[in-house]
């Protein structure tokens, strides 16, 4: 079973603040240094300042960009900025937007999740995670004792009964409306006990996949871990919940980024793949569209990457016999793996061909990851890496599939859009 229960959310208060699209933020782990600047002069009050404060040269381990947050929460909450609802609530939240030329609307609502060890197989993740990322959450969630960017997680409700009793609220005014970047965000209070009842007890019976965000989780369990004698209520961590079953699921890739921990070669790279990979024609004017019209023109099953090597220098490239890999496989991992684009590349060709394991913390500074496909190419053309993959993304099925199994893909495997916005509503700890 699944432990949720609503809560009583902290709120920006827009009567001090301005409008909410003021205020919140994407998630921190997809901001830039420019974004940063720009969410500190859109508004004072700015979610960035909690999430991603600035860094400075004199910092040390009394003053450093987690104590300024926690400062910066603790005055806000004393100012009336934030503010806590009166009812626990869950909190519907629906993200409107087009897609390949259809509207898409995803619902669902913001719940507190009790943290448990994924051995129980209750709340499932589908990615590794990487330490790095892990401490600088740790260190904030330390410092401010609160969640303030939701995971993302995805339950099985066929029948949508849970759906039902979110659009009937959806049928109210929303205390949220956000459109930004064409995309329109909504919120809504959902505090009527009995439905809040039904849908607490609905959960008995499901399970949670981590579709984002499993770094905070793996932090959240951690920090309860170590401190649930002294803040009793962080058993609890904030997350969004929908149905993967509504269709309204956007997944897109995520593309490698690679500097060689060896001199690179490009000559020597192909003739190592041709064994096993058909190399398709070498090409001088490679650009973004040609590039997505290479990968969307492979056939279904197949496993191809595109390689960039800069300078418009590109191919593709497909695996010739998938089975030919299932020696490869650590022990443990299932068969299913051998069929998926971002297993086989971190385990053939980054582990055995360019020496690069992004399963061992040292070998995950030769990576980078990057969705915008321009971005990743730009770095490529610059010499900032060797070369790039580009891949196809990952069917939500297949992530499904091996995550109630228990088994993890690379880490940065999927990338599910719209990102959630951050600062809509804030879980506080209470001790």
């Amino acid at each position: 079973m699944v432990d949720i229960s609503p809560f009583k959310g902290v709120l920006f208060n827009q009567g001090k603040t301005g409008p909410l699209n003021q205020v919140t933020a994407p998630p921190y782990d997809v901001i830039s240094l420019a974004q940063q600047d720009a969410l500190y002069n859109k508004n004072p009050y700015n979610v960035v300042r909690l999430i991603l404060e600035k860094e400075f040269p004199e910092d040390d381990e009394k003053k450093n960009r987690y104590t300024r947050s926690a400062s910066t929460f603790k005055r806000w909450i004393e100012s009336g900025i934030l503010v806590k609802d009166d009812k626990p609530s869950f909190y519907v939240y629906s993200q409107e937007y087009i897609y390949e030329g259809e509207s898409v609307c995803r619902v669902g609502f913001f719940a507190r999740v009790r943290t448990e060890d994924f051995s129980l197989g209750n709340i499932c993740p589908h990615e590794f995670t990487l330490e790095k990322a892990k401490q600088d959450r740790m260190n904030l969630l330390k410092s401010c004792r609160a969640n303030f960017s939701p995971i993302f997680g995805l339950f099985s409700d066929p029948s949508g009964k849970i759906d039902a009793i979110l659009n009937q609220t959806m049928k109210n005014e929303p205390f949220a409306v956000i459109e930004e970047n064409g995309i329109s965000n909504k919120v809504w209070r959902l505090n009527d006990t009995v439905k809040l009842s039904n849908i607490v007890e609905d959960f008995n019976n499901k399970k949670v996949l981590i579709a984002d965000g499993h770094h905070r989780y793996e932090t959240a369990l951690n920090y309860h871990k170590e401190n649930k004698n002294e803040v009793e209520d962080s058993a609890h961590v904030m997350m969004f919940l929908t149905n993967l079953e509504a269709q309204s699921l956007t997944v897109y890739p995520i593309h490698r980024l690679i500097k060689s921990p060896k001199p690179f070669n490009e000559s020597d790279f192909l003739n190592k793949i041709k064994n096993d990979f058909f190399v398709g024609p070498l090409r001088e004017d490679v650009e973004k569209n040609k590039i997505q019209e290479s990968l969307d023109s492979s056939e279904v099953g197949d496993i191809v990457f595109y390689v960039y090597f800069g300078q418009g220098r590109g191919c593709l490239i497909k695996i010739k016999v998938k089975a030919n890999f299932i020696s490869l496989l650590e022990a443990g991992e299932p068969e299913e793996l051998q069929v998926l684009d971002v297993a086989q590349l971190h385990t053939v060709i980054l582990k055995n061909i360019l020496n690069v394991d992004t399963k061992e913390p040292n070998s995950q500074k030769y990576v980078t990851y990057k969705v915008d496909m321009e971005e990743a190419i730009n770095l490529v053309d610059t010499g900032k890496f060797d070369l790039a993959f580009f891949l196809n993304a990952t069917p939500v099925s297949e992530v499904r599939n091996l995550a109630e199994k228990g088994f993890r893909l690379p880490q940065k495997a999927t990338f599910f859009y719209p990102k959630l916005l951050s600062g809509l509503v804030i879980n506080k700890f209470e001790s």
